[in-house]
């Protein structure tokens, strides 16, 4: 019950400081708002802002539970004294907490009775008339006071209390998700241990991190299930979002019933109770939307800062949610123009606020990895942490990895799920009914939004990278049926039952994504957290086994993924880094012929003496990269032996080029990037040398690649000696395997995990032949085998 006490309090303590530093912010700017609006405008904006102090305490090593409680309490007791606990106006529901969702049920029931069904199908044709009849300026001038229908108050109230009580309880379930234990969860854990942002290998830590600081102020009270919590909130009050958005539109009833289609969608409620982030970037995207709604009717310049802040968040949270600052910015200059007013500050006032929270990311990326925008356009930013050639693969891997066509997508997405992690559940087959409300200003508006943050879906079609999008479809697919109330609410119906685990458990694949039901054993901690996770995590144990063997401190190298949350220890992956990559290159060496220094290319010439010469690449090819194991100059058949005299350079992945001279035939330097002609690796002598033979030995696997021996005749001015290499076939070297081993020692790592299905990794090799290798076996977990490097 501790423990559980700790979740509840770390959530309820996150989410009121984050609503009053909001609900603060929004007075300050002087904006008028619904109480509704300023509910869900002020979470969203104090959550950003609770995200940016984090932020700033964790770069200036201050990330300890103290300060963050000294800062929780600060704001709060600021927002007390500025009356931001209370709400400014009294239009609209109040069902942002608890305890007002108890009062607005009670209220409703009171107000409506039971009498549901008969009285909404009575009052169609009035509704049809309030929404169907009136003018477009009787609609603007009514957007602000228009009320949800005693009726849908109720449907409202009750759909949402049911799933909402799903959802929390699955919230508080240990935290097991994949994405959660392997870094949305694991990095902010380790921040606080180390009280700052560390240097972490993995390409992953160079994501934004807007979400992860709001779950690095949670977990310092919580742990890990109070991050979880963290995205549950935004579960919560993204159908609230949805819902102001339709009464400023003018039908309240499209806004409540849009926003049960958004959550009782499947995907948002499996993502919404992780440690993901994507519900809430859907939270800030709303946002964004709302209020530019809302400074459409009202035109008040606090509220174009409010606009630039959200879009600045949603950048914060993800990459992709970077597509909501040019969207505000176009949203704002296109009605400007088209009122023809002036555009020019108001766009700048827009940008200049996103960058508040969008550049502190920026930065750190540009002083952590020499890349801004990490892990992308490492093309244009190359640095020695990841690679432009890591990045295509990864890209090409996922594209292959998710291999659904377009024509199967729909039904993948709605009721299969399997390949593309999750559903939205099978209504949103129903999604063109959109088009439907293309004849109103109101539904262009959010189609358009809807097309714009499908993008990223389209780019990765993993059914969560939609959950944006999914706000604006269901958002318009009810304002679409909203002069039919029956219709709507038959809709909402059916997506209900549908998406209910019971049922969505019967159509849907074995292995999709996706909410089984209500645990209730570990979601109240009546059975131990370890069991639950155990049975959750097959790696979790593996976890444990680490922390009890590996002295504190050390990291772990692994050919494969393995949770970081529940054990103190950085492990390092193969492909998530130039490090890792080059650390498994090394070990997979001895076992692997591809990589083994087999291919001779002799450069022998009249001697000569020069200071520099290199070795050019004259071949293209778009799938490989060019590697050199070892570059060797000789002289009357001696090899010269190297010096500190000698300056190297490489025209690309200059810091790996001393790998090609260190003598080691398990290393080489490679281009990190395909291979094209006028690539080099130069050999500055420091001074004058006399050589009449150079050689090359290379691994096999470069396709058609070429090279030409080229000295500097003078500054500048570059001289082919030989063009063409005699290329011959040589033996393996000899005792490669301890080699490798010395080599993983001398970059400061020492264990070496392994799970034993790895058999393309050396996982029989390694077990069979650890005297050669010079490592130890220390311990066993399940499927996973811990080695110390000896």
């Amino acid at each position: 019950m501790k423990q559980l006490a700790a979740i509840l309090f770390a959530t309820g303590f996150t989410y009121l400081v984050s609503l009053l530093a909001g609900k603060c912010l929004l007075r300050s700017l002087r904006t008028k708002l619904s109480r509704l609006e300023e509910n869900f405008l002020g979470f969203v904006l104090g959550a950003a802002m609770l995200s940016g102090v984090v932020f700033g305490l964790t770069a200036a090593g201050w990330a300890h539970r103290g300060n963050f409680l000294a800062a929780g309490l600060l704001i709060i007791a600021i927002g007390v004294r500025r009356g931001a606990h209370r709400s400014s106006t009294a239009d609209g529901p109040t069902i942002l907490s608890p305890a007002g969702y108890l009062r607005f049920v009670a209220h409703a029931l009171q107000r409506a009775g039971f009498a549901l069904m008969r009285t909404l199908f009575l009052r169609t044709a009035t509704l049809r008339s309030h929404e169907c009849e009136r003018s477009t300026q009787e609609c603007v001038r009514h957007k602000s006071s228009s009320t949800l229908s005693q009726n849908w108050k109720i449907v409202f109230a009750l759909v949402y209390g049911v799933f909402a009580f799903l959802y929390f309880m699955n919230a508080l379930l240990p935290e097991f998700s994949a994405d959660g234990t392997g870094y949305h969860v694991a990095y902010a854990a380790r921040y606080l241990r180390e009280h700052h942002f560390p240097h972490i290998s993995s390409f992953i830590a160079s994501y934004p991190e807007g979400v992860e600081m709001l779950f690095l102020f949670a977990y310092a009270f919580g742990r890990h299930t109070a991050a979880a919590m963290v995205h549950w909130l935004f579960l919560m009050v993204t159908p609230f979002g949805i819902l102001a958005a339709g009464r400023r539109m003018g039908s309240p009833l499209a806004g409540a019933a849009g926003g049960l289609l958004f959550f009782l969608s499947p995907i948002a409620g499996r993502a919404g109770t992780s440690a993901y982030v994507d519900v809430a970037l859907a939270a800030a995207i709303v946002a964004v939307f709302l209020l530019l709604e809302i400074w459409r009717q009202e035109q008040q310049t606090g509220l174009l800062v409010a606009i630039g802040l959200c879009a600045g968040f949603a950048f914060a949270v993800k990459y992709p949610g970077g597509l909501v600052i040019p969207y505000a910015l176009g949203a704002v200059i296109f009605y400007l123009w088209k009122s023809h007013k002036p555009f020019l500050r108001p766009a700048i006032l827009v940008a200049a606020c996103s960058l508040v929270l969008a550049t502190p990311w920026m930065v750190k990326n540009w002083i952590m990895v020499r890349n801004p925008v990490a892990p992308f356009a490492n093309q244009i930013f190359p640095n020695p942490y990841f690679s432009a050639w890591a990045e295509k693969t990864i890209s090409h891997t996922l594209d292959v990895h998710r291999g659904v066509t377009l024509a199967e997508l729909p039904r993948e997405a709605t009721v299969g799920g399997s390949r593309v992690a999750g559903v939205m559940g099978p209504i949103f087959l129903l999604a063109p009914l959109l088009l439907l409300g293309l004849g109103q200003p109101a539904g262009r508006r959010i189609a358009v939004a809807a097309l714009v943050f499908a993008i990223p879906y389209y780019l990765d079609s993993d059914t969560r990278f939609a959950i944006p999008c999914l706000a604006f479809v269901s958002l318009g697919m009810a304002l679409a049926v909203a002069r039919w109330p029956a219709v709507a609410l038959s809709i909402v119906f059916v997506h209900a039952v549908a998406s209910w685990p019971a049922i969505l458990n019967r159509y849907v694949h074995p292995y999709t994504w996706r909410i089984d039901g209500i645990d209730w054993k570990p979601a109240l901690r009546l059975m131990p957290e370890a069991d639950f996770l155990r049975r959750q995590l097959p790696d979790y144990d593996a976890g444990l086994l680490i922390e009890k063997t590996v002295p504190a401190g050390e990291p772990v190298f692994s050919f494969s993924g393995l949770q970081q949350a529940y054990h103190s220890h950085e492990v390092i992956n193969e492909w998530t880094s130039s490090f890792g990559t080059r650390i498994s290159d090394t070990l997979r060496t001895p076992f692997t012929l591809e990589l083994q220094p087999t291919r001779r290319h002799d450069y022998v010439f009249s001697p000569m003496s020069v200071q520099k010469i290199r070795l050019v690449q004259t071949a293209a090819s778009p799938t490989d990269r060019w590697s050199i194991t070892e570059f060797r100059v000789f002289r009357n058949g001696v090899e010269i032996p190297r010096t500190p005299q000698w300056r190297l350079a490489a025209s690309s992945n200059p810091w790996d080029v001393g790998l090609a001279f260190d003598n080691s035939p398990v290393t080489r330097w490679a281009s990190d990037e395909s291979y094209r002609p006028g690539m080099f690796v130069e050999l500055d002598f420091g001074g004058p040398v006399t050589i009449d033979r150079v050689s090359a030995e290379c691994t096999r696997d470069q396709g058609q690649m070429h090279m030409r021996l080229d000295y500097e005749q003078s500054r500048g001015r570059w001289q082919t000696i030989v063009e063409n290499a005699a290329i011959r076939d040589i033996p393996p070297p000899d005792r490669m395997r301890g080699a490798a081993i010395q080599e993983v020692k001398r970059n400061n790592l020492h264990w070496l995990l392994v799970h034993d299905l790895a058999r393309d990794r050396g996982a029989d090799d390694f077990n069979r032949y650890q005297q050669l290798w010079g490592i130890r076996l220390a311990g066993v977990s399940g499927r996973y085998e811990l080695y110390r490097l000896e």
